[in-house]
């Protein structure tokens, strides 16, 4: 089950989001799984926030995606977009572009975490692939962030996959 969140819509922008989600999502995970993961996407302002370190966090990191853990046999993530990747234009392409860019390096976590590629433990460190890897620093973009092999995969497939995807749209197979 995949939601979307938010204020800050303009008329086609949450189908195209919502289409741009299965779309990553189908193409990484197996439909027996994704019925069993409720994917929740919520288009934030700094401004609906109220922790401080959540403030800090999004206007550094600009998106997130939580494991929220099993409900009923059910993976719940949580997916948090800022609202200021969208630009102000007419053009849904051009508006939603940094956005869907975005939601596709989150996306490929959750297919991480969906197909038991990632696993989280308590102490901040975490399992990916079968090697364990040490917490990541909180708070800031570090060498052991970007290098580490999760990331990679995200920033190596978040711009790609919005071009895949506005093909597909181009060329008939998707319609928004």
């Amino acid at each position: 089950m995949l939601s979307i969140t938010g204020n800050h819509f303009k008329t086609g922008d949450k189908p195209a989001i919502r289409k741009f989600a299965n779309f990553v999502l189908n193409k990484f995970v197996r439909k027996g799984i994704l019925r069993k993961a409720k994917i929740t996407i919520k288009v934030m302002h700094v401004s609906e926030f109220e922790d401080a370190d959540d403030i800090r966090d999004f206007r550094m990191y600009r998106a997130w995606c939580t494991y929220d853990g099993n409900d009923n046999d059910v993976k719940k993530f949580t997916v948090i977009l800022n609202v200021s990747a969208m630009k102000n234009s007419k053009n849904i392409k051009t508006r939603l572009k940094n956005l869907m860019i975005d939601l596709g390096h989150e996306l490929v976590h959750v297919k991480q975490y969906l197909n038991g590629e990632m696993r989280d433990y308590v102490d901040g460190s975490y399992k990916f692939l079968g090697n364990k890897y040490d917490p990541i620093p909180d708070g800031e973009f570090s060498d052991e962030y970007f290098d580490s092999p999760s990331e990679i995969e995200a920033y190596g497939r978040e711009q790609g996959l919005c071009i895949m995807f506005w093909h597909k749209v181009k060329t008939g197979e998707i319609v928004l």
